[in-house]
């Protein structure tokens, strides 16, 4: 009997790390299950028309990241514009009963609090939502028995990193529901041989464009550059990442685009997987400045989960100088595989510490390839298998 499979991500058109990590999750149920079929449930949030002539395909997504997929498709779901509380619990319940068709409903849809229907419900999180503001509802009741509704509804919850996990046990006390299982990057069999001969004086940023939330700070990161462009004589800064056609997105962009025009900084936006790997391969320093100038006790939300494009980076012999914040201090070692920075002054200092010394970089280059070896899909796969061989 076929296996039906509900995923839920209205964010599908960001197509960033994200969409990547769902990608390998679909890959993982198609040769899990022998006879299924997959449903990417998305819907007009954030007033996206998903009639767009633009909106991604299934074959975006494979092209994108290299994925093949061949038992998942798009649903598509009209809902009428959630302007109040009212009108949102709506669309909420709406989208929850269907769930109730499925097997198995996977939630990939971040900050999300549906509850699941299905005979099966798995949590992907992101980071976890905070429980209902009960003063927005009538009575406290409601607010503590929607919460309860959600927290109860899923067999799992599996976090992207330590970091997600332990803030969402600190929101939900989920407790052994809790299984971080950490982002696929790449199969082992497909890691770049990265010819660190070839590397060109190149830092590159990648993540995708747009404002609010864990917001990637490339607009900080151009700014620190230009004030510091005398020291990064010879070099170039790039920064890579899609773009959706959200207004403020786009004024985001145009605003950094002003600031570059007289320096040696280049924007990439949306350009195909080759171009992303090319540039991959030509760079020789990584920043990352997710969560720069937001207090992590109080805004977790805004630091970087995991890191995706870190590890990407760290494959193809890019030395990674990230923030020292969040998910990546899971993914970088201080000093063997790269540098975790705490403020301007030590992203400058270890910046200028490679440009000046190639042997310290390229013996950081090799372990920082070694290290991304860890966050394989074959990894990914084996810990996701766990999960579903217990449902």
């Amino acid at each position: 009997m076929t296996k039906r499979v509900l995923v839920l991500n209205p964010y599908l058109p960001t197509l960033g790390g994200g969409e990547k990590h769902m990608g390998y999750l679909c890959k993982f149920i198609e040769s899990y299950y022998e006879d299924v079929t997959i449903d990417i449930m998305v819907h007009n949030y954030n007033n996206v028309n998903i009639h767009s002539i633009d909106y991604p395909t299934i074959n975006d997504l494979e092209e994108r990241f290299g994925i093949r997929l061949e038992k998942t498709k798009i649903l598509k779901m009209d809902l009428p514009p959630a302007n109040t509380l009212t009108s949102h619990y709506k669309n909420k319940r709406y989208i929850e009963r269907i769930t109730k068709k499925y097997d198995l409903f996977i939630n990939f849809m971040f900050l999300s609090k549906h509850v699941g229907k299905a005979e099966k419900n798995i949590y992907f999180c992101m980071f976890p939502p905070q429980k209902y503001k009960f003063s927005k509802f009538p009575q406290n009741i409601i607010g503590s028995s929607l919460d309860f509704q959600f927290k109860n509804s899923y067999d799992y919850f599996i976090t992207n990193s330590l970091f997600t996990n332990h803030w969402q046990q600190h929101y939900w006390d989920t407790g052994k529901k809790n299984k971080p299982i950490y982002p696929p990057v790449f199969s082992e069999t497909e890691m770049v041989k990265a010819d660190l001969s070839k590397k060109e004086n190149v830092i590159l940023s990648v993540g995708r464009f747009f404002v609010g939330a864990h917001n990637k700070k490339q607009d900080t990161l151009v700014d620190f550059f230009i004030a510091n462009h005398t020291m990064f004589e010879g070099w170039e800064l790039h920064l890579v990442g899609a773009l959706s056609n959200n207004p403020h997105d786009v004024d985001y962009v145009k605003s950094i685009k002003n600031k570059i025009k007289d320096y040696p900084v280049h924007l990439h936006i949306n350009i195909p997987l080759v171009e992303v790997d090319e540039l991959y391969s030509k760079a020789k320093l990584f920043w990352h400045a997710t969560g720069l100038d937001e207090e992590s006790d109080m805004f977790p939300d805004k630091m970087e989960h995991f890191g995706i494009t870190t590890v990407e980076a760290m494959s193809n012999g890019v030395v990674p100088i990230v923030i020292n914040k969040g998910g990546q201090t899971e993914i970088v070692n201080h000093r063997k595989d790269g540098f975790l920075w705490n403020s301007r002054e030590e992203l400058l200092e270890y910046s200028l510490e490679l440009i000046s010394d190639s042997n310290k970089r390229e013996i950081l280059a090799l372990q920082a390839i070694e290290r991304a070896e860890f966050f394989s899909v074959e990894n990914f796969y084996k810990h996701n298998e766990e999960i579903f061989n217990a449902l």
